[in-house]
């Protein structure tokens, strides 16, 4: 032990009891420090002096990491896989990580998919794809998995018993998952963190890492779609237990925010599968075979588990999942209840204890109200909100005191015919909020009215609309399900084409005009039920076509102002920049707005554009165009054009071009799979918002300000549309350009 001068204890955190044992070589030793990069027997020997060591002088201290310093200088970091004070310093530990390299491995059991293996694992479909170089969804039984963690970047500092310690796995695995032949990592190295699946040697069952029995506790990473209530059922703890391991004063948690899970019984407990006969909430553009598809399920069996009698799905409907690939028994369906007339003055209901919601990618103030049969300004005041732009993983507590109307369940229509002559009869009315995109002739299609009754009822004096105004909705006489428009009385039969718009399904366009759907589909040449926004579809002998326009128009409505009101406000919650609606009312930036002053909203229709195929997006114009669809505060989900990875992003800001952010950690982790990390290098991307399709271009090195904690980044990065511009010039930048044609599909 005479090539080294002295030797030292440093702490390697100060929020754990783990130390690394600094051991000095003699200068003179130049040529032996310069081996132990090269030479395992060198290696060993700096191991076993270091084992003497800390047996003799450190006994009981918990010391991880052998750091060789030659002048200064870290020559080498030395991971101990064990508590040298447990074994001797010729011990063995090959036997240890060989049963911990083994656990990464996950054989695929009867009735696993992808979507249930990410859930049970807390991972996502994109990881487990990439980390087992998955080209399709498609599962074998006793295919052999490794469930990917993290895929992390290596950065100064990083050495594999770091992360083995930062992501609860071991270094055996890591270097099994990596095919590493030893424990040197290189700056910039991507290493896939594997989940050990179960660390008693069998990976017949899905068990993820558990803590070692003397531990008695564990760390939760939040993903999108938790709450406090979902993570305490997983775990087998309670609500009480989580608020106060992490020292909480409320329920609210964030996307990537770390929890402290106290362990109880939880290293005798496996983690759950999803929740028998989980469910799905349609969004738009989604079908039945599209459901089916993403879940790895058949549509027969969709339609058995939720007694369908038809495919037409309403937005925000809710859909039970069959629990067994499709094989369920097909049951009849049930005898539907008689339709109860509504009291003229129903009695108020008993107050019930209020719920809460957590926030999904895709969804606003509006969708959360019609889904939980509440309304938009008693989800604001109920959770004291000062603007309507919500972050996935946000917890709302949604009121339910009182008897509500569940706006996307509209009074179900008499079980017997009416008689031919019209019978008066006391209306029943429910209120729907406006939303971008809406039109008179949209809303009576979707809810079974008309245009003139909408216009009578609300006294409207002109057809223009503004996002959140409130309309009554008359229901009177025999009801027609959103999904079947009124056939005007006057038909007009003709063959016309028609563009899909967001919400749109085959079945619902051919009872829209009276034709069948196989006549769509034979006309049409369709290979799938899966529609686009925008396609043309041609319709044969149709009753009374459409009148859609391809152009885009410019309307205004006017807005009270009222406390708390800002400009910058207004403008996001109307999809503006700020300079636009300052020059609409002849204001400045010294400007003051003061209460029941009225303004003038300008309201952007953007015509959706037809697409060189269903791949490419819709090349849009920045300035006139792009950033009214995709304005400040939507998120929108990002696919790289040339991989097809998916992730999800917000815009936070942004004038000449879309400044934005990722969501979550999983997003930033798939984004820089993409990339190889952070870059400036543009690449062509599809930007879906709102169930459109965009052409862009982005690139991915964030930077200067940021409005999403906790997501992997510091800062927003770039995405451009057609004719976007750079902040620096206001100069148009041709690479980023080129991407974007690339995937408007003209390059």
């Amino acid at each position: 032990m005479d090539y080294y001068k002295k030797h030292e204890l440093k702490k390697i955190s100060p929020n754990t009891e783990e130390y690394a044992l600094v051991i000095h070589l003699d200068s003179q030793f130049t040529e032996f420090a310069e081996e132990l990069g090269t030479k395992p027997r060198t290696k060993e020997n700096i191991k076993k002096t270091a084992l003497l060591l800390i047996s003799k002088k450190y006994p009981g201290i918990r010391i991880t990491v052998v750091n060789v310093m030659m002048g200064g200088m870290i020559v080498s970091s030395l991971p101990l896989l064990t508590n040298p004070q447990s074994v001797s310093a010729q011990g063995n530990t090959t036997a240890t990580q060989t049963t911990q390299a083994s656990a990464i491995y996950y054989h695929v059991l009867p009735g696993d998919t992808l979507w249930s293996l990410s859930k049970t694992f807390n991972t996502s479909v994109d990881f487990i794809k990439k980390g087992n170089s998955l080209k399709s969804d498609t599962l074998q039984l006793n295919q052999k998995l490794i469930i990917p963690k993290a895929f992390h970047t290596v950065a100064v500092g990083d050495y594999l018993s770091v992360l083995a310690r930062d992501y609860n796995s071991s270094v055996a695995a890591i270097r099994e998952a990596n095919n590493l032949t030893s424990d040197n990592v290189r700056l910039g190295q991507l290493l896939l963190i594997p989940v050990l699946v179960n660390q008693k040697g069998s990976s017949s069952s899905p068990a993820p890492t558990q803590p070692p029995a003397q531990e008695e506790t564990k760390t939760y990473t939040v993903v999108s779609g938790d709450s406090l209530s979902v993570i305490a059922k997983r775990f087998g703890v309670s609500l009480e237990t989580i608020r106060s391991a992490n020292n909480l004063s409320s329920d609210v948690i964030r996307v990537g925010q770390n929890l402290i899970i106290p362990s109880g019984n939880l290293t005798s407990t496996t983690p759950e599968k999803p929740i028998n006969n989980p469910v799905h909430t349609v969004i738009a553009g989604e079908s039945l075979s599209v459901i089916a598809k993403h879940y790895g399920v058949t549509v027969d069996a969709l339609r058995t588990t939720n007694n369908l009698k038809s495919d037409i799905l309403q937005l925000g409907q809710i859909l039970i999942l069959p629990k067994n690939n499709g094989n369920s028994t097909p049951v009849p369906d049930p005898t539907p209840e008689p339709v109860q007339t509504p009291k003229p003055t129903p009695e108020p209901a008993p107050a019930q204890p209020n719920t809460t919601y957590t926030v999904v990618a895709g969804d606003n103030l509006w969708k959360i109200a019609q889904l939980l049969g509440t309304t938009i300004d008693a989800l604001r005041s109920t959770n004291n909100l000062q603007t309507d732009n919500l972050q996935i993983g946000q917890t709302l507590i949604i009121p339910t005191g009182g008897e509500q109307v569940t706006p996307s369940q509209p009074v179900a229509p008499p079980t017997s015919k009416p008689t031919p002559e019209p019978i008066p009869v006391q209306p029943i009315t429910t209120t729907y909020t406006v939303v971008a995109g809406d039109n008179l002739w949209k809303i009576a299609q979707l809810l079974g009215t008309t245009i003139d009754a909408l216009r009578s009822t609300n006294n409207l004096q002109t057809d223009n609309l503004h996002i959140g105004q409130a309309l009554i909705i008359p229901i009177a006489g025999e009801q027609i399900a959103p999904s079947q428009p009124t056939i005007p009385s006057e038909l007009k039969i003709s063959t016309f084409t028609y563009r899909v718009i967001s919400g749109d399904t085959l079945s619902l366009i051919a009872n829209r005009f009276g034709v069948t759907v196989d006549s769509i589909r034979s006309v049409n040449n369709l290979k799938s039920d899966v529609l686009q926004i925008g396609q043309a579809l041609v319709i044969q002998e149709g009753k009374n076509a459409p009148a859609q326009t391809n152009s885009n128009t410019l309307t205004f409505t006017s807005y009270r102002v009222v406390s708390g009101d800002t400009l910058w406000g207004l403008s996001v919650r109307y999809g503006l920049p700020q300079s636009e609606l300052m020059r609409a009312n002849n204001l400045t930036n010294s400007s003051v707005l003061t209460i029941g002053q009225m303004l003038t909203i300008p309201v952007h229709h953007i015509a959706v554009k037809s697409t060189v195929s269903e791949k490419h997006g819709e090349l849009l114009d920045w300035w006139t165009e792009a950033q009214y669809v995709f304005s400040i505060g939507k998120t929108a989900k990002v696919t790289d054009f040339a991989t097809g990875k998916s992730f999800y992003i917000k815009r936070t800001i942004g004038a000449n071009h879309a400044d934005s952010e990722t969501v979550s950690v999983i997003d930033t982790e798939i984004a820089k799979s993409i990339w190889g990390g952070f870059s400036w290098t543009p690449r062509a991307v599809i930007v879906e918002v709102d169930g459109r399709k965009l052409a862009g271009s982005m690139s991915f090195m964030p930077h200067d300000v940021e409005y999403i904690a906790n997501n992997g980044i510091t800062g927003h990065f770039d995405v451009y549309f057609s004719n976007s511009t750079r902040h620096k010039d206001g100069m148009p930048d041709p690479t980023h350009q080129l991407q974007v044609e690339r995937a408007a599909g003209i390059r």
